[in-house]
């Protein structure tokens, strides 16, 4: 290797983490924020349905950013629009930390989200872009550090610097760590190539957006409201609508947002649907074990977050041995045991109970940081190297948008789920039996021990055993959705088998 071979690694090797420490902020900003909203409820004195738009506006600007990225990368240059949206993120980081409104807070974090999302999807491409298709597994590997590694820790950290200072300072962490990466983005990143023949597909673009409006508030909504009232239900039918009229226009359009033609390669196809399943095993374990370890278990925040860690340790080792791996043998069969062990991470996930001590649910981390890097890398690069060069901005959004909607889907659902499981296993648990006369005799000895009379030993001896039924119940709903999850990520593991191997999709990347 010569001095210019040399010197050309180390600038992809910049390129690379630029792009990285821009993606752990972006990413932890979805999760950091979480852990403070009682903190932002108090500060603002408003209640739950106030305080629920800084996650939803977030939600949602991301998303409809996503889409118009790859004509802006093309139309602008990939290093410039990713150094506009460091700009933008940041500004909106500040702006956040210094809201002095729940409104201004709720605009901020849509500013914010607007460089979130074209941060994302801009990463992406700028990665294919950088590294040829043969080295794309190892790059994605090293990129997905950042952003797996900030999904894991937001809510660890975000209670440490809520603790520590306040509920600001989850948002002012970004101004350092933004300013460096922008010097670095102006230094690394060249301004990348500029395409201005093709025109924008506006109509598309807005149908799209409205689609993602419409669906993801149907969506965050559809528990609150009830998935049988009128409102949701009006959602349900507008997102099916808006999802037929953006086929139609995508069919119809000279330059479409979303070149249908993609869906040709049974590769880009088998991609989105495992990309779509994967959500499972990526998002269900952060919503779910910080509950149960909470909820259940009655351990506090501190200890939560610590128990969550081995899965980011895990990550951070696996994911650059999972991309050279990816590189070297393709990844059809690296994605089938990805799905595996995300299965086996919720199953054992599902044996946990309310007496489980720690080691029950670190185990389990282990599989879930082995499964996750696998099928974060791995599927990323086999979705990027199943189009031609020319389509991997549009490649790149699909992948960021996928993930994103999954995701928020599937908390919803789980959500809805969980409640209704709670309710069928108390009355499983036998409500009645909590009303018995008398209660357990055990429970009414331990209440006169404490001094209470007959009669009062009685009613206390009723309100533990109910309160144990409860308890009960939710581990049982936690176990038995860890359980039906495990079971659905496994529907990954056809569309895993037909991917192609590495030779085929590193011929079918050089092209175009």
């Amino acid at each position: 290797m010569g001095p210019a071979d040399r010197a050309e690694r180390l600038r992809r090797e910049l390129v690379l983490g630029v792009v990285m420490v821009g993606t752990f902020m972006a990413i932890l900003d979805v999760t950091i924020v979480n852990v403070v909203i009682p903190h932002i409820m108090t500060s603002f004195g408003v209640g739950v349905d106030e305080v629920k738009w800084v996650s939803t506006a977030f939600m949602i600007s991301q998303a409809v950013v996503m889409p118009a990225t790859g004509w802006l990368g093309q139309r602008f240059g990939l290093g410039r629009l990713y150094i506009a949206e460091l700009l933008v993120f940041t500004a909106g980081s500040m702006l956040c930390a210094t809201a002095w409104s729940l409104n201004m807070l709720i605009f901020s974090r849509a500013l914010q989200a607007v460089g979130a999302g074209g941060i994302l999807t801009t990463s992406l491409a700028i990665i294919t872009d950088t590294y040829p298709p043969q080295e794309r597994g190892r790059a994605m590997g090293i990129w997905g550090v950042g952003f797996m590694v900030g999904s894991d820790l937001g809510p660890t950290l975000g209670g440490l610097l809520s603790d520590w200072f306040n509920w600001r300072s989850v948002f002012a962490v970004n101004l350092p760590i933004g300013a460096v990466a922008l010097m670095f983005a102006a230094v690394a990143l060249p301004p990348g190539r500029q395409h201005r023949e093709t025109p924008f597909d506006f109509r598309g673009f807005a149908v799209m957006a409205a689609l993602l409006v419409v669906g993801l508030l149907t969506v965050e909504y559809g528990q609150e409201q009830g998935w049988d009232s009128g409102i949701i239900q009006l959602g349900l039918a507008g997102t099916a609508a808006l999802s037929v009229l953006f086929v139609a226009v995508m069919w119809g359009a000279p330059h479409p947002l979303l070149p249908l033609r993609l869906f040709r390669s049974l590769d880009f196809s088998l991609v989105m649907v495992i990309g779509v399943i994967r959500a499972i095993p990526m998002f269900v374990p952060l919503f779910m074990v910080p509950l149960f370890l909470q909820n259940v278990q009655g351990r506090d925040t501190l200890e939560t977050g610590l128990l969550l860690i081995p899965s980011a340790v895990t990550q951070m080792v696996a994911m650059p041995i999972v991309g050279i791996a990816t590189d070297r043998f393709g990844p059809r069969w690296l994605v089938v045991a990805g799905v595996a062990m995300s299965a086996a991470c919720l199953y054992y996930f599902g044996a946990m109970d309310p007496l489980s001590g720690r080691w029950a649910a670190v185990y389990p981390q282990f599989w879930r940081g082995l499964g996750i890097s696998i099928l974060f890398s791995s599927v990323n690069t086999a979705g990027l190297n199943s189009v031609r060069q020319s389509d991997a901005g549009t490649a790149s959004w699909m992948l960021s948008l996928l993930m994103s909607a999954s995701g928020a889907v599937t908390i919803a659902l789980l959500g809805t789920l969980l409640h209704t499981t709670v309710i069928t296993q108390t009355d499983l648990l036998g409500t009645a039996a909590a009303l018995q006369t008398p209660p357990p005799i055990a429970l009414t000895a331990a209440a006169k021990a404490q001094g209470y009379s007959e009669r009062e030993a009685v009613a206390v001896a009723r309100s533990l055993l109910q309160r144990q039924i409860g308890q009960q119940a939710t581990a049982r709903a936690f176990q038995h959705q860890f359980l039906l999850m495990a079971g659905l990520t496994l529907l990954a593991l056809l569309p895993s088998l037909l991917l192609s191997s590495r030779r085929e999709l590193l011929a079918r990347a050089g092209h175009g």
